[in-house]
């Protein structure tokens, strides 16, 4: 039971009890309740302000271990991106030169990352940063192996091909070595035997006496083998496949057809003097990809013996 308070009666000189309505009573009650209330609220938002609870604490701890997991997770993908990168240096520069393929561009091998908003579903966890880090880094890392395993796949082509190789990329001369024969243009600039000026000359010009044999410089099949109205005579032009093609021109004779099979060493004509020429010559280019090259980075050195043991031993492939 509460107190009761007495208030002073001067009329009567004498302490008199004073009487609380219950409706006072409640609201003193509520007031102090709300009061109570209040203070609690302080205390807790205070406390939970400046100290964790113990499950905070937990998922604080599990976090940073998750945090940790991740920066170590990142440092691995640095590592793996790092073997990657020495990986493709060999590739371009040591395997596929071996086969004279194309090197794969920075771009295609960097390619297929996704845009900026691929990553937006992350940016609502509290370590975004992070996870979008480590998702751009494993994104770039697997869109590296795949291109490195479709290139090595393309190697392994390659080289399960490459005595095939060796034997279809023209590597001789076309006309026999010996005193009878001399080349009188080579590759590039020279002045035009026609029009006197200078233009760009793209092949080799073989001089020698009129039908001696011109020999295939490779293994491949005949595209086309007839007469040219565009200045270079009787002319064959072979496909030696792996991106190669040779044009043999001015030729007196043709020995082959279109669609024949031919091997190194073969005889497909003779030499001659047919369509724009001023003398008996064989102009001879290579062409790769789509591109004339100077056909002498193809000639390998052979002695005249050496030579014509290689004519008399070809045949025709079946």
């Amino acid at each position: 039971m509460g107190k009761k308070k007495f208030r002073y009666n001067p009329s009567t000189l004498s302490f008199e009890p004073i009487e609380v309505s219950l409706l006072k009573k409640f609201a003193n009650l509520a007031i102090q309740f709300v009061i109570s209330l209040a203070v609690a609220v302080i205390v807790f938002f205070s406390y939970t302000f400046y100290f964790d609870t113990p499950k905070e604490k937990i998922l604080k701890r599990e976090n940073a271990e998750i945090e940790l997991k991740f920066e170590l997770l990142g440092k691995m993908l640095e590592e793996s991106n790092v073997v990657l990168e020495e990986i493709q240096r060999r590739d371009n520069h040591t395997y596929r030169a071996i086969f004279d393929a194309d090197t794969i561009p920075s771009t295609l091998r960097m390619g297929g990352m996704g845009g900026s908003s691929k990553y937006d579903h992350l940016r609502t966890f509290s370590s975004s940063d992070l996870l979008i880090d480590i998702a751009t880094k494993l994104d770039q890392v697997t869109w590296k192996t795949y291109i490195q395993s479709k290139s090595f796949d393309e190697v392994i082509d390659l080289a399960k091909n490459k005595e095939k190789m060796i034997l279809s990329v023209p590597a001789i001369q076309p006309v026999a070595v010996n005193e009878d024969t001399r080349i009188t243009s080579y590759f590039g600039y020279r002045r035009d035997p026609f029009l006197r000026t200078q233009r760009y000359h793209q092949g080799m010009d073989f001089a020698g006496p009129k039908g001696i044999p011109v020999y295939a410089t490779g293994n491949g099949r005949v595209v086309s083998a007839s007469f040219s109205f565009f200045g270079y005579g009787n002319v064959v032009l072979i496909d030696h496949g792996f991106g190669y093609l040779t044009r043999y021109a001015h030729l007196n004779s043709i020995d082959v057809n279109k669609g024949d099979t031919v091997s190194r060493g073969q005889v497909i004509g003779t030499l001659g003097n047919s369509g724009r020429s001023t003398g008996p010559h064989l102009h001879y280019e290579v062409i790769y990809r789509n591109r004339t090259v100077d056909p002498m980075n193809y000639f390998n050195e052979m002695k005249p013996e050496e030579y014509e043991m290689m004519v008399r031993n070809a045949n025709p492939i079946e």
